[in-house]
């Protein structure tokens, strides 16, 4: 004997198709809207140099940047927010909102204004201008790959460091040899060395340290500043090398 289905069961049997496909096409709608969410790191401009008339902040496309309030700099992290839309400053913890061509202080409401990109400045010839915070002396060199490096009878030269303003070039000596070469690109936060030329001199117990050093300026692609000490980086590991400070040598 055939079980024909009633009226009810009939209605029972449509409402659970129905809500089978809802549950489907919800699903779908959800990963389509999840998968073109846009949010003000994928969909902005955000690099470049933004101001509120006394603070300078450059936010960078490899999410690290350069604060600068008067004379003090410091430089880090961007971290953005779950959300993609806020960013904290690792080094301060300041949190911005960020807008098409602005940045919002979350916690004072401060608004800084794009002011361009960060185009690298060029001194008559081709070479990159250098950075006023690198002229008026030598940068001594104290320390390589974590080691402090101290004066010794081995060297035919203090290690050091120095800048040229007016033609873009630097030049200094390795404690064995004396180098020169210009800078290729530099801003406030980011450092390229041209190839150097040296002297071929071999000195006994001196060639590690000229080694390194070199290798320094061949692989750095940024620098800080702080408190008469220069440091040369590598993305965001530790310092290549690091420098202090003599004002008005030669």
């Amino acid at each position: 004997m055939k079980k024909i289905a009633t009226p009810l069961k009939m209605a029972f049997l449509f409402a659970a198709l129905a809500g089978n496909m809802y549950a489907v096409n919800v699903q779908a709608q959800s990963k389509h809207k999840k998968a073109g969410t846009h949010h003000s790191k994928n969909s902005l401009d955000w690099q470049g140099a933004y101001s509120n008339g006394l603070v300078k902040l450059n936010l960078f496309a490899d999410n690290s940047y350069l604060y600068q309030n008067g004379n003090i700099f410091n430089s880090g992290k961007v971290i953005w927010g779950a959300n993609k839309n806020i960013i904290t400053l690792s080094e301060t913890q300041e949190k911005y909102r960020v807008i098409e061509g602005k940045l919002k202080n979350e916690f004072n409401g401060t608004e800084f204004v794009k002011s361009g990109d960060h185009a690298v400045e060029v001194a008559p010839g081709g070479q990159a201008k250098i950075n006023s915070r690198l002229l008026g002396g030598r940068w001594m060199l104290i320390e390589l790959r974590g080691k402090a490096i101290s004066k010794s009878d081995k060297m035919n030269k203090e290690p050091f460091l120095a800048f040229k303003e007016t033609d873009g070039t630097f030049y200094g000596h390795s404690g064995c040899n004396g180098f020169s070469g210009s800078i290729k690109k530099m801003d406030d936060f980011k450092i390229e060395f041209g190839p150097a030329m040296q002297t071929m001199m071999a000195c006994l117990g001196m060639m590690d340290i000229e080694n390194q050093f070199t290798e320094a300026l061949r692989t750095a692609d940024n620098y800080t500043v702080n408190n008469g000490v220069l440091s040369l980086n590598k993305a965001r590991m530790a310092p290549l090398a690091r420098f202090k400070f003599v004002a008005g040598a030669e």
